[in-house]
């Protein structure tokens, strides 16, 4: 699920840097006008990203994936997903593409900022534009007209430069082809392994030893060890103090009310019997079993047996064909229009679809709503006051740090607000100990005396005082001679290896029959069975260098150029056999793959554009980080 994260992330970075109008980030209550007395984080030119800004961003940033997810995002995902330096990337590349348009001489006339004002649906009523609307929306949001359309305009020139640098993009018909066949084209590779750890009679001299750790000292080094006192700043210790009015419950509610809707869902089971639409003996057998199987279920057998007995799909096989509950646009477009058509207790058609035949029954179906106010108080209100609490213990954290930076201590601090200040013992990297692992790396780059900025783990605040520093340092070999020889062990079995196989894949390439060379030199053939080129062998990690080299094996050069190290072995790999695609297939898609691959050929160059962008900013010295991005927010 990451990877989707992932990748759904990078897609909410490019719209909000690159075309998003700023209603976006108001009716999300990401953007707020600068304000000079927040603290600075990013500087760009004479443009200033505050903590604040970003701080708010990132909050926005957690609260949308929160409402798709649900339970399912945690802490741990948000800091996997890097959300902390996308939002302040995504605030960074609408600063710099801002600067780039205006230095381009790109503008925005007064009748494109009225037209886009008054188109949209957030400002209109009864489908028109109306001014009285457009005023009390920008008053929930605290904002005046003048701050509103000089961001709309900014968004605006975004929009201007987008359509500059995508106006070039194009997709040729052999890079759709390229592409549709390295994704679908399938392989049977045969495989022999070569593992370094099976080199045995290896004698180490002591010379060998000695010279070995003359050449890779740092290897070795001793980790620094650093002692620290500290202050936790937890925003659960200031809720008491806090008050959240029934107008800003209601304010927030008006602005975000998608987060309290819920679309139409339907909890559906089904049961599929697979077919291949090329295959037309097969697909016709296949449906007349599932018009068999649905004329049992309209009689009244027991569906979720059915489905236990004849479903194909394994994944809801044992579970009675159970689906759960589907919102549209989950499922391919004929099972959606076949389940939302339904009502509750109907069973369908057979319906056919990319995977084969579905019968399908639905068990409930849940209109579309909108949690009322009265009913959405308690969580925005929960949700606000952390907010709030997270912003005073952020303020008092950043107020030790302030303190103990005059004072060379946190204990004057502490005392004062009656706080316990905690300690740790002298510790390194590889030590474990009850510190969070965040703290243990700033901890570690801190040198003796130094107190550090305030740092955020999760929702609690710290800030650091090293009282007591062993720097790292490199140890004489009588204290690592172990781990020296067991490190040089390793590097030569590898060598062997290495030398070994390019000497098998030499000879292979030179004609020699590659199960005949495998039997004299001891080694076992695997094979690999059909999998798609595009992705890694069965039960092997993929790997960049693997990618590359299954992507240029043919049958008339089934070999790679060299071995490919991977989960500790040496792997000579040869093309066996090849299902190539199916052209009447990838015809009929064509288009909707283009679509795709012009997406994200896209992507690809606007990322690169924002890249250069940044680099030349930095460049110039037109880029300043003044905090650190993950302790500041």
């Amino acid at each position: 699920m990451l990877d989707f994260m992932r990748k759904h992330a990078q897609s909410w970075m490019i719209k909000a840097a690159l075309g998003a109008v700023v209603v976006v980030f108001i009716f999300w209550g990401i953007w707020t006008p600068h304000e000079g007395s927040q603290r600075e984080l990013v500087k760009i030119g004479n443009q200033i990203i505050t903590v604040a800004e970003a701080r708010n961003y990132y909050q926005n940033m957690r609260d949308r994936y929160q409402a798709m997810y649900g339970e399912r995002f945690t802490e741990e995902m948000a800091k996997k997903l890097n959300l902390k330096e996308r939002a302040v990337k995504d605030l960074v590349s609408r600063v710099l593409l801002v600067q780039e348009a205006r230095r381009l001489g790109l503008k925005v006339t007064e009748g494109e900022l009225e037209a886009s004002i008054h188109a949209n649906p957030a400002f209109q009523k009864d489908g028109l534009f109306d001014q009285a609307t457009y005023t009390r929306a920008l008053q929930r949001v605290r904002l005046t007209p003048k701050d509103f359309e000089a961001g709309q305009k900014e968004g605006l020139l975004i929009n201007k430069l987008q359509g500059f640098i995508l106006s070039s993009v194009r997709v040729s018909d052999q890079e759709i082809l390229d592409a549709y066949r390295h994704g679908f084209e399938n392989v049977n590779l045969e495989v022999i392994s070569l593992n370094p750890g099976e080199t045995k009679d290896l004698a180490l001299t002591p010379e060998e030893v000695k010279e070995y750790f003359s050449k890779h000292k740092d290897d070795f080094k001793l980790p620094a060890k650093v002692k620290v006192r500290y202050l936790l700043f937890d925003p659960q210790a200031f809720m008491k103090q806090i008050f959240v009015s029934a107008k800003e419950i209601e304010d927030y509610y008006e602005n975000n009310k998608e987060k309290f809707s819920q679309p139409k869902q339907v909890k559906v089971r089904h049961i599929l019997i697979k077919a291949e639409a090329k295959d037309k003996e097969g697909a016709a057998k296949a449906r007349q079993k599932a018009e068999s199987i649905r004329g049992e279920a309209a009689k009244g057998k027991d569906f979720a047996q059915l489905a236990k007995q004849h479903s194909e799909d394994p994944g809801t096989k044992d579970r009675g064909g159970e689906i759960g509950l589907i919102s549209k646009g989950m499922v391919v477009p004929e099972f959606e229009q076949a389940a939302f058509s339904m009502k509750a207790g109907d069973i369908s058609d057979v319906i056919q679809t990319q995977f084969g035949f579905h019968i399908l029954k639905v068990d409930e179906v849940q209109e579309a709503s909108t949690q009322s106010l009265e009913k959405a108080k308690p969580q925005i209100e929960a949700l606000l006051k952390n907010r709030q609490a997270r912003g005073m213990a952020y303020d008092l954290a950043d107020q030790a740090f302030e303190r103990a930076s005059k004072d060379k201590s946190l204990d004057k601090f502490a005392e004062e607000k009656k706080m316990p200040v905690k300690e740790s013992p002298l510790f390194s990297s590889e030590d474990k100990l009850d510190l969070d692992p965040k703290l243990k790396a700033s901890a570690l780059s801190m040198g003796k005396g130094d107190i550090s900025p305030t740092l955020r783990v999760g929702e609690t605040f710290a800030v650091l005082h090293a009282v007591e520093k062993e720097e790292a340092r490199v140890p004489e070999l009588k204290e690592v001679e172990g781990r020296v020889t067991e490190a040089l062990r390793k590097e030569k079995q590898k060598e062997k290896a290495l030398a070994r196989a390019k000497d098998i894949l030499e000879k292979l390439k030179k004609g020699a029959d590659f199960k005949q060379l495998a039997a004299q030199e001891g080694l076992k053939v695997v094979e690999t069975g059909f999998f798609p080129r595009a992705s890694a062998p069965p039960k092997v990690s993929p790997s960049e260098d693997l990618r590359k080299a299954l992507a240029a094996l043919t049958l008339k050069n089934p070999y790679p150029e060299a071995p490919i190290f991977q989960d500790g072995k040496y792997s000579i790999y040869r093309l066996k056999e090849l299902k190539a695609i199916d052209l009447e297939q990838f015809n009929t898609q064509k288009e909707n793959y283009r679509r795709g691959l012009l997406m994200q050929k896209q992507e690809m160059v606007l990322n690169q554009w924002l890249e250069d962008l940044l680099e030349k900013a930095k460049a110039r010295g037109d880029y300043k980080e003044l905090q650190p991005v993950n302790e500041a927010i």
